[in-house]
């Protein structure tokens, strides 16, 4: 049975052998295409070749600013054309499957009060970030309630991700067991955290 260090530190490796030879050979394309692509539905690697960009920027090969700036807009650009895919023929398409019209009328009425939350968890479940954005489209969830969650998912995403990784460097085989413990939540806390100290150091230099 595997340690909880050892685990995490064969993921940093997983991440690292799966999408260095992207990069190697795409450089920074493959970062915006295969994030944007997952806001599609389409299952590209786009968390493999953030993390393993972030960690090649640690090594010097990339720069963490380009890499994190461009999985960001590609996420975000990505989930928002996913969801307007849906938009304009997600619900046509489900009106023809068997469904009973009021079961598709009770999770629409979820989408419109509650989608914020399920939209921001969805970013870090690996499954539900490729399919999410169409299925919001697709039930109606107002634009801006999703744009919002989506948007606020995304940068924590980015931020964990990309910038924990970056940041923390050799510390990130002890972090990983830790959030891993706490499941999801830790993940959600890492984001909170990491740009509560982003803001504060920004507030910090304005001084």
């Amino acid at each position: 049975m595997n340690s909880p260090d050892g685990s995490s530190h064969a993921l940093i490796e997983r991440f690292l052998s799966e999408g260095e030879p992207i990069l190697e050979h795409y450089g920074y394309t493959a970062v915006v295409v295969c994030n944007f692509a997952e806001g599609l539905g389409i299952p590209l690697p786009g968390q493999t070749t953030l993390v393993a960009g972030a960690l090649l920027a640690d090594r010097g090969d990339f720069h963490i600013v380009i890499i994190t700036t461009l999985a960001l807009l590609a996420v975000v650009a990505g989930g928002a054309a996913g969801y307007w895919i849906g938009r304009s023929g997600g619900r046509q398409l489900l009106d023809r499957l068997p469904i009973r019209p009021e079961r598709l009328t009770r999770v629409e009425k979820f989408f419109v009060r509650k989608g914020i939350v399920l939209v921001v968890a969805a970013r870090f479940l690996d499954g539900f970030r490729q399919v999410v954005p169409l299925v919001c489209g697709s039930m109606n969830m107002p634009w801006w309630r999703f744009f919002a969650a989506h948007l606020t998912g995304s940068v924590l995403w980015v931020l964990v991700w990309g910038v924990a990784v970056y940041v923390f460097g050799h510390h990130i085989n002890a972090l990983l067991p830790i959030l891993h413990r706490l499941g999801t939540h830790g993940w959600w806390l890492a984001g909170v955290g990491l740009l509560a100290l982003l803001i504060w150091l920004l507030g910090r230099n304005r001084a």
